[in-house]
Order: structure tokens, then sequence, then C-alpha cells
């Protein structure tokens, strides 16, 4: 039976145990980029065509080491042989008086939407770790809201598995078939906007491009997209709006004006019998 020892902040999380060779090891886990915002993509049939992604994308560091001591051990993270994955959800930030809790229907749409697990990326920047991205995450609902992530292992070395457990069931899968569950920890808190009132998309920070020109699958915007404010606009809003104007005008749809046929000059019906 492995012993663990956990310590947790939120938004940064370390986890001790000892291995079946003897080994100690150090997991340390912490958001190392936060939510700040999102537009709320609703429920309806054109949410999945509508969706905007949680801005920043969140990411989390990982870090390993080995040694008795937390703060003078080694770093093994690259040597260390196991499949990492992160799984995040999604909890109301706004504290729920008790007796009004509902729980939802089984065929209501998660409120989180997009892909909610991400696995271990090795990079060298900005710190040598292992870094989980989620540029893929969408809100359905306005409202205050924290991710919970989950970190999740699958070791490939005997030795460092657990120590046994003599109470343990022995049809239990093998470790090396199974994934076990390390740690957790949580974003801070981050609001969800309506489309009428989401201020817009940020430049992206100086970590997602690090990110991203590591090769990693990251969105980069290099304009900022805030929403104007009422009542200020430029000499350029004032000519786009001119020519969105004109277009629109162009294209309404007149009636056509009545025409009238002109009065035939021939004489030759005059000798024609009448109907």
């Amino acid at each position: 039976m492995a012993t663990t020892t956990t310590i947790s902040d939120e938004s940064w999380g370390r986890v001790s145990r000892r291995t079946a060779s003897g080994k100690t090891l150090h997991y340390v886990l912490r958001v190392l980029q936060q939510p700040e915002r999102a537009r709320a993509c609703g429920s309806g049939p054109k949410s999945s065509a509508d969706r905007r992604p949680v801005d920043p994308p969140p990411i989390v560091q990982l870090h390993i080491y080995e040694g008795e001591n937390p703060h003078t051990a080694k770093d093994v993270t690259f040597d260390y042989n196991a499949f990492f994955f992160l799984y995040v959800s999604l909890e109301n930030a706004r504290p729920i008086a008790h007796g009004r809790v509902q729980t939802p229907a089984a065929t209501s749409p998660p409120v989180l939407t997009g892909m909610p697990v991400s696995g271990c990326a090795y990079l060298d920047r900005p710190d040598p770790a292992g870094y989980f991205l989620f540029p893929d995450l969408s809100v359905r609902h306005e409202g205050p809201y924290r991710l919970s992530f989950e970190l999740y292992e699958q070791r490939k070395e005997r030795g460092d598995f657990d120590l046994p457990d003599p109470t343990a069931n022995p049809e239990v899968l093998e470790e090396d078939e199974c994934f076990n569950h390390v740690l957790g920890i949580k974003s801070q808190k981050f609001h969800v906007f309506s489309a009428k009132k989401f201020p817009g998309l940020a430049e992206s920070t100086a970590l997602s491009r690090t990110i991203a020109e590591q090769g990693c699958r990251v969105r980069i915007r290099r304009d900022v997209r805030m929403r104007r404010r009422e009542g200020k606009t430029s000499n350029n809003d004032e000519f786009e709006q001119a020519q969105q104007d004109e277009l629109a005008r162009q294209r309404r749809t007149q009636s056509p004006a009545d025409v009238y046929r002109a009065r035939s000059a021939s004489n030759s019906s005059m000798d024609r019998a009448p109907y």
C-alpha cells in the first residue's frame, strides 16, 4: 500500500508516495495559465457552430521529483516512465443555498463542452516539464465558474508501482492495466459572459506563444479583439459603417415602377371585325 502525503493550495498541489522499489516520488502540479473569461455558447442547435473557447487557454504544469526531501529532490520528469492524462471538469463558483440544488436531467447537455482531457506534452520552455493544454474548452451558460483538474497516471515500471497491499482484492487489475489517480487542483474563478456582454478576446499571452512555437496546437491571436464601447467610434469605423449602409441600400428590394404600354401607331386593326 502506498504511503502518500498531499499538500494543496487550490491552484497548486503536491503529493508524495513510496514506490515498491523504495523510491520516494513527489508530484507537483500547478495551473500555469489561469482562465480569465469566456463567452457563453448556449445549448441550442447552433451552439456548436458558434462556440468560443475559454480565454486564455488553461495550461497546467507537472514536475516529478525523486528524493526524501522534496526541496532537494532530483527532477526526474523526463526520465520517469509513465503515461499521464489530466481531466478537467467545471464547477460553479457562486455559492448555492442548501435545499436548492437540482439534479440535471440525464438528457440535458453538459455545461462544459469541448475537449476535457489532455495528454502530457514534454516541453523545454518556459521550463523543462510536462504540460497539459486545454485550447478547446467552452461553457454553455453565463456565470462565475472554476475549473477542476484531476491527474491520472499509468505506471510502466514495476519498481514504480505502489507498495503491495496484503488486503487488496487479487481480482483487481494490475497497475500496468489501469490508471491511478494522483492529485487534483483547481483554477481561479473566471466569468462567462453572454454574447452581448462579452468584452472580447485579448491578444495571446507570451506563454501561449511559447507553447505554440514548440509545435503544440494552441490558437494564437496577434490582434486584440475587444468590443467597442458605445458612443466611441473612429473614422475607420464610420467609413466601414457607411459602406455597409450603402450595400444594404443597394440590396434592398424595391417595388418596380408601373410600366405603361404606348398606344400602337398601326391602323391595321381599325378594319378588323370586333370580337
